[in-house]
């Protein structure tokens, strides 16, 4: 489509271009000259639309015996297979549980007074623990 589009301006413009110079006292000079423009103007427009024509690697296509004809090598990145996960049982540490609670101001044992002030209390000990969890490898 690209290409009907650049011919159909090329021809369009040369039409445009080469009938201007007829009504400008015959100068055959000159009507040449805007003809040639308008070629290479057209083929501007028509070679930037292709691809470049800079040097290319030669594909190298090869099909291994038994892997079908589509693939071209074992490990081709279409059928790859996604990674594999199982499960697996792990011990983890699971912390203890402390708590901030408030003790109010007390006499000690000795008899002096300490005042009230916010302590930690352990509320449940830690322990390990098995859980499934999911490896790739």
């Amino acid at each position: 489509m690209k290409i009907l589009i650049s011919m159909m301006t090329a021809v369009v413009m040369l039409t445009c271009l080469s009938t201007a110079p007829a009504h400008a006292d015959r100068k055959t000079m000159e009507g040449v000259l805007l003809g040639v423009g308008a070629a290479v103007l057209g083929t501007a427009i028509y070679q930037g639309l292709n691809h470049s024509s800079g040097y290319r690697a030669p594909r190298q296509h090869h099909v291994t015996p038994g892997y079908g004809r589509g693939s071209q090598c074992r490990n081709d990145p279409r059928h790859a297979r996604p990674p594999v996960e199982r499960w697996e049982i792990q011990r983890i540490w699971v912390d203890p549980v402390y708590e901030t609670r408030w003790n109010p101001g007390h006499y000690n044992r000795k008899g002096h007074w300490v005042s009230g002030r916010y302590e930690t209390f352990q509320v449940q000990d830690g322990y390990w623990e098995q859980r499934r969890v999911r490896v790739r490898y």
